[in-house]
């Protein structure tokens, strides 16, 4: 998907463009335009800065485009069709993605994308569709072997359900406000928040985050989701291990 955009061109309908240069800025293409002209009987000169960004695509089987960005993908072009699953590596939208989704009834939306990515989207929709805001991963359901470790396992007492050798958490309590997971838990499973709402939540540095991959992260919930997470001591806080959550 190319798109030519000669801002010069569109610019100088309004103003003429009196000078302009093109540059790498931080790794990224950055055009910078000087416009001046006449305005009421004044002289005016105005700025202009136009940042460019460029991602290789994919296009999967049923037309849907994304842009391949950092940790993900970016939703380009939605497919149109009366019902669509945004897949969960997606996280951000853009603007124009439902443009040509004249068919669109349904639109399933996951948790990694915020509310802002999506009232920006929804905003540029010239129709109306049923859109469904999901706080958790599509497939929340835990496997037989899990649920059976949980039964099995060590319940302190706030609720919260450990594996039989205290390394593993593998399920919270959903109302515990402040909580200090102990230190020699080396796991946290994936889906040991499911519906769960901290205030602060302190993760010991036993557990060693940094070192598992993205996969194996434990879900938090999205910004419609209300708590705090609390990074690993010792270590710089970047992601899902230190963000505050919101309704």
């Amino acid at each position: 998907m190319e798109i030519d955009l000669n801002y010069k061109k569109i610019l100088d309908k309004s103003m003429p463009v009196t000078f302009d240069s093109v540059g790498i800025e931080d790794g990224h293409e950055v055009e910078r335009m000087w416009l001046a002209d006449m305005v009421g009987g004044k002289w005016v000169e105005d700025y202009v800065v136009v940042r460019r960004d460029a991602y290789d695509t994919v296009t999967d089987d049923d037309g849907a485009v994304y842009a391949l960005i950092e940790n993900g993908r970016m939703l380009v072009k939605a497919p149109n069709v009366k019902r669509y699953r945004i897949p969960e590596d997606v996280y951000r939208i853009a603007v124009n993605a439902f443009k040509e989704c004249t068919e669109l009834g349904e639109l399933d939306v996951p948790y990694l994308v915020n509310d802002y990515e999506i009232d920006k989207v929804l905003k540029q929709c010239d129709y109306q569709f049923k859109v469904h805001l999901w706080n958790w991963p599509y497939n929340s359901k835990r496997s037989e072997q899990l649920e059976r470790e949980i039964a099995e396992g060590y319940v302190d007492e706030y609720g919260f359900v450990y594996s039989q050798d205290r390394k593993r958490l593998l399920k919270a309590a959903p109302k515990v406000k402040e909580y200090w997971i102990p230190e020699g838990v080396e796991r946290i499973d994936r889906l040991a928040f499911h519906h769960c709402v901290f205030e602060d939540l302190h993760i010991p540095s036993t557990c060693k985050m940094e070192e598992w991959p993205v996969e194996e992260w434990p879900v938090w919930g999205n910004e419609r989701i209300q708590g705090c997470i609390y990074g690993i001591p010792g270590r710089q806080h970047t992601g899902a291990v230190d963000m505050k959550l919101q309704k």
